[in-house]
């Protein structure tokens, strides 16, 4: 499946849910608002407003892809404290591994699409 299916599969299967909270169509949610998202084939997909910085997340069951449409995000990644620093722009991606702390530092608002593997999500608000 292309990209453009994919997203429009994504926001399609979203729009019941989009409209029982309100938005506009074609708007995404804000932050943080997950529970607009759900798992598809053992997969957590969404999009959402990035308009603040997150807190540490952790995904202990698969990767996780990051895809962002709009603005620029720094993803910060912290490894076996390791620390490093991935800039995405609109058009670009990136991929954080199974079992890796990392947060996303928004440098200006955009829209992001992401997908886990997984559903057991850890969340800290610093290391």
């Amino acid at each position: 499946m292309v990209v453009r299916e994919f997203i429009a599969h994504l926001l399609g299967g979203a729009q019941k849910a989009l409209r029982a909270s309100g938005l506009s169509k074609g708007e995404m949610a804000r932050q943080p608002a997950f529970d607009l998202y759900k798992i598809v084939g053992g997969v957590y997909v969404g999009g959402i407003h990035m308009f603040t910085d997150s807190n540490w997340e952790m995904h202990p069951d698969g990767d996780e892809a990051l895809t962002l449409l709009s603005g620029q995000i720094d993803v910060h990644l912290n490894e076996g404290g390791k620390a490093s620093i991935l800039s995405l722009k609109a058009g670009e991606s990136c991929v954080v591994k199974k079992g890796i702390w990392h947060k996303q530092v928004v440098r200006e608002p955009g829209m992001l699409l992401f997908h886990t593997h997984g559903n057991s999500t850890q969340h800290r608000k610093s290391l």
